[in-house]
């Protein structure tokens, strides 16, 4: 992920729907086609390497004294640029799909409804200054880890993350109007506001609730900085974002 890090996804313009329990395949993910691509690169650079080795040696001549040497080399370089070029258009191996009503991890195939999901939760690399992965848990105990080695997988995050709101948002809203409250990591949200430890911050004073440099962080409408918890602390950080954003 190279753009910055933030909660609420963009919603996408339609919603389909299918007569089976997944419904029909939407759009794929695969792994970043820039990995494999070094990889596809190996044999030609090898290969290059090998000729100029050759040449320093003076012995470019002895193993290129015959048609079927320079047919076997020439066949060879044609074989390696192709395969760059095939996986730079194609990209890497496929690793989720993404369907009307869930998704699926063609690593391990497991497969999810998005009404089976239960939380989504993102982990910071401190050293690359960057989300490494998401871990998507179900209901039924499934993880999903969503790497930032795919391909795309800034849309990938966004899609799951506004169907979950879908599924989830109504039901959240409706526990905090019944005076219960919801926990996210140490953040509890209830009727009367925003809580963490012994300290409530009313829903009038609450500003923002976004992501910086791998936390979760709270801030009043004034942008005082409220509270913060890292990111692997708190699932679901962006549905703690969406009600903040409804309560505001």
């Amino acid at each position: 992920m190279t753009a910055p890090y933030r909660l609420r996804a963009p919603r996408p313009t339609a919603r389909l729907e299918a007569p089976d329990w997944l419904g029909p395949s939407l759009r794929s993910y695969r792994v970043d086609a820039a990995r494999h691509v070094i990889w596809a690169a190996a044999p030609f650079v090898l290969l290059l390497a090998y000729g100029v080795w050759l040449a320093r040696q003076d012995l470019l001549t002895h193993w290129f004294n015959s048609t079927f040497s320079v047919v076997a080399v020439a066949t060879l370089f044609v074989l390696s640029v192709a395969l760059i070029a095939h996986t730079a258009a194609v990209g890497g191996a496929e690793v989720f799909r993404v369907h009307a009503n869930g998704l699926v991890d063609l690593r391990t195939g497991q497969a999810a409804r998005w009404d089976e999901m239960r939380s989504l939760t993102a982990f910071w690399d401190e050293a690359g200054k960057r989300v490494e992965r998401h871990v998507l848990a179900t209901t039924g105990g499934a993880r999903m880890a969503i790497g930032a080695a795919i391909a795309g997988v800034d849309h990938l995050v966004d899609e799951v993350r506004t169907r979950m709101v879908d599924h989830q948002l109504a039901s959240v809203q409706e526990r905090l109007a019944e005076g219960g409250s919801v926990r996210f990591g140490p953040f509890a949200a209830s009727e009367r506001g925003l809580a963490v430890a012994d300290r409530t911050l009313p829903w009038l004073d609450v500003g923002a609730v976004d992501a910086e440099a791998g936390e979760v962080v709270v801030r009043t409408r004034a942008g005082e900085r409220w509270a913060a918890a890292p990111l692997q602390e708190v699932p679901n950080a962006f549905l703690l974002a969406e009600v903040a954003g409804h309560h505001g």
